[in-house]
């Protein structure tokens, strides 16, 4: 669609050493213009400066204990988003340490581990809480006497 036509002149200053010359332009555009304002372009749509935005996100951390306190490494930790039901699952590191991270903060997560078949205490960590960073530190029983 064309809106207009853009019509300029370029006058060069007159000279002895250089004779006056007068460029027109009807429907076309001198290359050096042309050239400008194409570099122009990218500056108009991403103004300079401007950085992309990270999206918030949650992180769910701790530590899996056995009954002395000691950090389990290998214990199952399942991470269950309230909202959509998803449930992952992965293994407490060295000392018991386990991470989620990249987790929605509008929603809510359960958590909670095994290990040898005894389970933890379930937590909740729901949207209303403020932090970004949540620690929560997950305790295994002594198993069940015979």
């Amino acid at each position: 669609m064309v809106v207009g036509q853009v019509r300029m002149a370029i006058v060069m200053p007159h000279s002895a050493s250089r004779p006056s010359r007068r460029w027109s332009a009807g429907a076309g555009m001198c290359p050096l213009m042309l050239a400008a304002l194409i570099s122009l372009v990218p500056l108009v749509a991403s103004p300079a400066g401007a950085k992309q935005k990270k999206p918030v996100t949650r992180t769910i951390t701790g530590v899996v204990l056995d009954p002395a306190n000691n950090g389990i490494a290998g214990a199952t930790v399942e991470l269950t988003d309230l909202r959509t039901s998803k449930t992952v699952e992965i293994y407490s590191e060295q000392g018991g340490r386990y991470e989620f991270d990249n987790l929605k903060p509008e929603d809510d997560y359960q958590v909670r581990a095994r290990y040898k078949q005894q389970p933890s205490e379930v937590r909740k960590v729901t949207s209303l809480i403020g932090e970004m960073k949540v620690v929560i530190n997950l305790h295994i029983p002594p198993p069940a006497s015979e």
